[in-house]
């Protein structure tokens, strides 16, 4: 029996693992996938830490405290009732139709205010102590514009729209500054409410006096028509004629009432002949022609001056516009001298409950709080960026 030469023995081929092609491809890719991983990390560290450490270093290092002060007031106006204000019915001074604190709050963050306080304390000087801190300092070539909008920054005013408060905060980089500036706004403030009451007392005062040459002229005017009436037609009281008219033909009547009583009782026994009974009947027509003149001159007329009724109707038109010039000028007086016992007194005014106050410690920058939101910021920037990039990586 031949025996198998261990030399010549031919080896049997070895079979590739099945999961070869897996491993490869998985060693192919993990260059890959840790390039991506430290340029995630790479852009976490610039994107979100950096700017962290930027602010943290910054607040904490370069900005000045900043000192708040605050003050609050209300506009006060005294109510005073005239002993002539039943008669005045066309003015009413001292009332607006604005909310005084709607007008504060515009005042106080308009660029009047912050030219006023910037010519009386020199805003920009206060400001801009502070150079090196280029973030919360005003820079020293500011504007006009650039300080307004720094000063709004600055200065916040709330209006409670319920109790008519007004609310000023004021900040600034030392604690005497802040509260010299939060008096300020607040004497502006009530000059500025000054100012407006004294233009809608003067406006009142104004409106009052032409209310009053205006009634003087109607009332003038009716007096110079009842003139020229009575010299037209020669009566002074129309009237008084119409009545002394209606006495006569009331006598005339009472004396035709006797003349046919006695005649009545003459013609019972007498004939018809008789003297007597004819000069009764003469007397009785004379009597009736009277009446009817009488009538005829207050119910028509024979000359060109027109009938008495008409006369009278005329005049009484007269009276009536005079009786009312006459009331409205009384009125227009009234309220003429209650506009001016308004302006002789200051009737609204800026009531001041809670004085400026001096701050101790600083408060702003809230270092820890902006710190914070630049963190938050710019996590939420570096998420927002990553999803959209590995977004368009995989469409693409």
């Amino acid at each position: 029996m031949v025996k198998e030469n261990p030399a010549l023995r031919v080896a049997a081929p070895v079979e590739a693992p099945q999961d070869a092609a897996v491993r490869v491809t998985k060693l192919d890719l993990a260059p890959a996938g840790a390039k991506r991983h430290g340029a995630m990390v790479a852009t976490f560290l610039l994107g979100v830490v950096l700017p962290t450490i930027v602010s943290l270093v910054y607040l904490f290092g370069v900005a000045v405290d900043q000192y708040h002060s605050k003050a609050s007031f209300s506009v006060r106006s005294e109510e005073f009732t005239s002993p002539l204000a039943a008669l005045s019915a066309f003015t009413d001074a001292g009332t607006s139709a604005v909310s005084d604190g709607a007008i504060l709050y515009d005042f106080v963050r308009s660029q009047t205010v912050v030219e006023r306080l910037d010519e009386r304390l020199d805003l920009s000087e206060m400001f801009s102590r502070h150079p090196s801190d280029i973030v919360f300092a005003l820079s020293e070539s500011a504007s006009i514009d650039d300080l307004v909008n720094y000063w709004r920054r600055m200065v916040s005013v709330s209006v409670d729209s319920g109790s008519a408060i007004v609310d000023i905060e004021v900040r600034a980089f030392s604690p005497e500054d802040a509260r010299v500036i939060s008096q300020a706004v607040v004497e502006e403030s009530g000059r500025v409410v000054n100012e407006l009451s004294q233009i809608a007392r003067n406006d009142a005062i104004r409106f009052a006096d032409e209310e009053l040459a205006t009634a003087a002229a109607r009332l003038r005017d009716i007096r110079r028509q009842i003139r020229e009436f009575r010299a037209q037609y020669q009566i002074i009281d129309p009237e008084a004629d119409a009545e002394s008219q209606i006495g006569v033909v009331s006598e005339l009547q009472s004396r035709l009432a006797d003349l046919l009583v006695s005649r009545g009782g003459l013609q019972e026994y007498a004939d018809e002949g008789d003297p007597r009974l004819q000069t009764l009947d003469r007397q009785i027509r004379a009597i009736r022609n009277q009446i009817s003149l009488e009538r005829e001159a207050v119910a028509d007329s024979r000359d060109e001056r027109g009938s008495l009724s008409e006369i009278i109707g005329k005049y009484e038109e007269l009276l009536v516009d005079l009786e009312f010039s006459e009331h409205a000028y009384t009125a227009a007086m009234a309220s003429v001298e209650q506009a001016r016992a308004e302006a002789r007194r200051q009737s609204r005014y800026a009531a001041v409950h809670i004085p400026p106050t001096l701050p101790e410690e600083s408060l702003y920058p809230r270092r820890l709080l902006l710190v914070f939101v630049v963190f938050i910021c710019a996590l939420c920037a570096w998420a927002v960026g990553i999803l959209v990039y590995y977004n368009v990586r995989e469409r693409s």
